[in-house]
């Protein structure tokens, strides 16, 4: 539901810290860091993107700062389209930023993949589960969301500013992937939200771009995908051998859970140092989100929500194939008895 004033709590923390921060000072006056996750996807992006938009409304001078590779086609379409400023940062921040107030979004501190950039957490702003202990001064999370994005939305109608065209793409966009356009874990708000910003932004170019994501050089990974593929009861596993897109390990996760005997797919490619993993369930029983937790205890890390989820995996601990394939057996196994 929608969290009331929200916006106006996380604009009075982040006046209270940048009256204690040296990175607020000068011509840096009131500079924030807003972060996406590592690795982000479009919702991360546009949620990023659109919170750094408003806090320049309300008078911040916001940055957009992010770790981990851009790795989807259509993303970094986006990203261009929309004239979004993302900045990869590789090892430490420069020291000017050190000590700026930073936001996380689409993201929980307590999990290794969203690390707080700076020495001074301010808010975070999620909709996935289990976030942890945060121990910052503004958190906003709100699990029955199906999109971050649809939380920024809801700040731009609470502080009364005009969406402008560009943060209104960009918030569509993230609504309509992390939602598959609203055909998975859609809460009113997603379709409020979805409605308030379709005729405001260029939804021409944003379904366009988000449906028109493959090329056919991602063919391989599928025929890859089909050929090395095992099942054991509703779990279909496959191994891609092939360097991909987030984007592309993502869809065909999807595309497996089509198979009417199948109802948790879960995709490992493994065609590059870290093993990136894309987890899909289509069980209300059965949690994607805790069968990559299980499957990579002790060898990774993993996350998300029920229905989909993701995961990486260090290459040179990676376990071979038949006893990966067995963690997943067992993961879902698992997470059925817990249910």
């Amino acid at each position: 539901m929608l969290r009331t004033g929200a916006f106006a709590d996380l604009i009075e923390a982040l006046n209270a810290s940048c009256a204690l921060s040296s990175s607020c000072s000068g011509e840096d006056a009131r500079r924030v860091v807003v972060q996406p996750h590592d690795f982000p996807d479009h919702d991360a992006a546009a949620a990023a993107f659109g919170l750094a938009r408003l806090l320049d409304v309300a008078g911040f001078r916001a940055r957009i700062l992010y770790r981990g590779r851009l790795r989807s086609h259509s993303l970094l379409a986006m990203i261009a389209e929309l004239d979004i400023s993302m900045e990869r940062i590789r090892g430490p921040v420069p020291a000017d930023l050190e000590d700026a107030p930073c936001v996380i979004v689409d993201g929980s501190p307590a999990y290794a993949n969203a690390k707080p950039l700076t020495e001074r957490l301010v808010g975070v702003v999620d909709h996935h589960p289990n976030p942890g202990i945060l121990g910052c001064p503004f958190v906003d999370v709100r699990t029955s969301y199906g999109s971050c994005s649809t939380i920024i939305a809801d700040y731009w109608l609470e502080h009364g500013s005009a969406v402008d065209r560009d943060t209104a793409t960009a918030l569509l966009m993230g609504i309509q992937m992390d939602t598959d356009f609203l055909s998975r874990r859609v809460s009113p708000a997603d379709l409020d939200a979805h409605h308030h910003l379709f005729f405001r932004a260029d939804w021409e170019f944003g379904t366009r771009v988000v449906k028109a994501s493959l090329s056919l050089k991602d063919l391989p990974a599928f025929e890859a995908a089909a050929a090395n593929s095992r099942t054991k009861g509703c779990l279909f596993f496959t191994l891609i051998p092939l360097e991909c897109t987030q984007e592309l390990v993502s869809i065909i996760a999807d595309f497996f859970l089509r198979l009417k005997e199948i109802s948790v797919t879960a995709i490992v490619e493994t065609g590059s140092d870290r093993f990136h993993v894309s987890v899909r369930s289509r069980s209300g029983d059965l949690s994607a989100a805790a069968v990559v937790k299980l499957a990579l205890s002790g060898i990774g890390e993993g996350g998300g929500h029920d229905h989909m989820a993701g995961g990486v995996i260090e290459a040179k601990i990676c376990p071979r194939e038949d006893a990966l394939f067995a963690r997943f057996v067992e993961a879902v196994e698992s997470a059925q008895e817990t249910q």
